[in-house]
């Protein structure tokens, strides 16, 4: 069964890089605009949630490191609702030279409560914008801000996989 999640997995992210790659072209690939980019949206984030900057700024790291492209597997656990049940996913999607390519720059947090945020984000590939002003979720579970899984399952729904855990 392992097996046929992360053949799944990487079907899923070879897909939906084939058809990033196809709908950009060729991007930039300049890593010094994706960071700064990631920096001004965290520092307008911040901003507009002034109420609890902390917060904000933990949401928007978890953000950043999920959607590295170059993290691995077990940092992106670390940092997603649910994420024993997405290893093997995240394992998967490590592995996958095209899913490497892929980060998030973060336009917004709203608080919902102090358990729960809203998050506007846009997925690049490139540091060009594939997904953008996509609306997804944060959750605090144990004192630790997360990407929620039903954020991370969206995702997994555009590209036509799925997990048990979703």
């Amino acid at each position: 069964m392992r097996n046929t999640l992360r053949r799944k997995a990487m079907a899923c992210c070879g897909l939906v890089a084939i058809a990033l790659v196809t709908v950009t072209g060729c991007g930039s690939d300049d890593e010094a605009s994706s960071s700064s980019s990631t920096t001004s949206a965290a520092t307008s984030s911040a901003k507009a949630a002034a109420a609890d900057p902390a917060a904000v700024k933990s949401i928007t790291d978890a953000y950043v490191l999920f959607f590295d492209g170059k993290a691995g597997a077990d940092k992106k656990v670390a940092v997603v609702e649910k994420g024993a049940e997405f290893t093997p996913l995240l394992q998967a999607q490590a592995a996958n030279p095209q899913a490497q390519s892929t980060s998030v720059t973060v336009g917004g947090v709203k608080l919902i409560d102090a358990d729960n945020a809203d998050v506007t984000y846009s997925l690049l590939m490139n540091g060009t914008p594939v997904l953008p002003d996509q609306t997804g979720q944060a959750v605090r579970q144990g004192g630790q801000w997360k990407v929620a899984a039903a954020t991370y399952c969206a995702l997994m729904a555009i590209q036509g996989g799925t997990s048990p855990a979703c």
